[in-house]
């Protein structure tokens, strides 16, 4: 009987040992997690931090794995109020780095072509991914595709951005830096005033004067020194304005269509303890002369704006555009 009960004894307190740990691992997630929060968001300065801290470890209350308290952080993050940063589980992080193709999905299609005017328009797909190899795939074809373009020797060009939702970052201004006419036209500036200028030369790409990727570019294309209409539409958001952005104040470039969706704000993933992702808005994008791009929702208006955005309608108002320049 001494025996039984002193294993019970032992198996209880194994038990609630683990349970401990269980308890133990999930407050060290939420801790984790929000200290990010605290230290790198641009509205870190605006939030009451005692009051957000104290109703997520509340929530988090009795949670037994790090799994259940994704909705929980998931709420924090909108206490921030950026709109733009966000929480993806490790399933969802696997499948993003995975890629397109590893996962069954379509690959971004870059269609370009040259109109009846002569003029060229090429379309930059959004990308959601964080396989390198594809980031090279999108750069190399939209180059690729600028070089095709540049032999029909065209008037003028049409970079079409409405359908582009925004994604991944680096590679889109890899892939524009030929139609840009210098250096440092973007970057974002932190809760703390600090600007950090992106800057792609060759392949390599930096941030705030760091390098931050390298590309495998095969053949980089000639500059586009030609005049230049940029479409926009509602749908246009995040890398999309970033793009769109990139132009402001470049000369022979006219933006057009509608304002866009708002989301201009920078990101950074943060890696959790168990593979999860926390996407958080870092810092507010600026663009060439320091105009920071603030306000959520406000997006970028175009100098001319469109009702109608059928591929008739833009085509024809990028031409009477272009064809002033000539």
């Amino acid at each position: 009987m001494k025996r039984i009960f002193v294993f019970i004894v032992a198996l209880l307190a194994l038990v609630q040992l683990q349970a401990h740990a269980q308890t133990d691992s999930v407050q060290r997630y939420v801790s984790a997690a929000l200290e990010i929060m605290k230290n790198r968001s641009v509205n870190r300065h605006r939030i009451n931090w005692d009051s957000l801290c104290t109703d997520t470890y509340k929530r988090a209350a009795g949670l037994k794995t790090i799994k259940e308290t994704y909705p929980v952080l998931k709420h924090a993050l909108t206490a921030l109020n950026d709109a733009h940063s966000n929480f993806y589980p490790p399933e969802q992080v696997e499948a993003y780095t995975l890629g397109y193709r590893a996962t069954g999905q379509e690959f971004p299609v870059i269609k370009a072509k040259i109109t009846d005017n002569n003029l060229a328009h090429i379309e930059l797909p959004p990308i959601g991914c964080y396989h390198f190899a594809e980031w090279d795939e999108l750069v190399n074809t939209f180059y690729e595709k600028i070089t095709e373009l540049q032999s029909h020797k065209p008037k003028g060009w049409i970079l079409d951005l409405r359908g582009n939702y925004g994604g991944m970052w680096y590679p889109m201004l890899a892939a524009i830096s030929p139609m840009l006419d210098q250096h440092q036209v973007i970057g974002t500036v932190d809760a703390d005033g600090q600007y950090a200028f992106f800057d792609y030369r060759n392949g390599q790409l930096f941030e705030g004067g760091k390098a931050a990727h390298r590309f495998h570019v095969k053949k980089q294309p000639r500059p586009v020194t030609q005049p230049l209409v940029i479409l926009v539409s509602k749908k246009t958001a995040s890398s999309g304005e970033f793009c769109t952005i990139a132009f402001a104040g470049q000369k022979q470039v006219t933006v057009i269509g509608q304002t866009t969706q708002g989301l201009t704000s920078g990101n950074q993933e943060y890696k959790l303890a168990d593979g999860a992702f926390l996407v958080l808005t870092t810092g507010n994008t600026v663009d060439r002369h320091k105009k920071e791009y603030n306000v959520v929702g406000q997006g970028v208006t175009p100098q001319v704006l469109l009702n109608d955005l059928s591929d008739e309608a833009c085509l024809k108002a990028a031409n009477d555009i272009l064809s002033r320049h000539r």
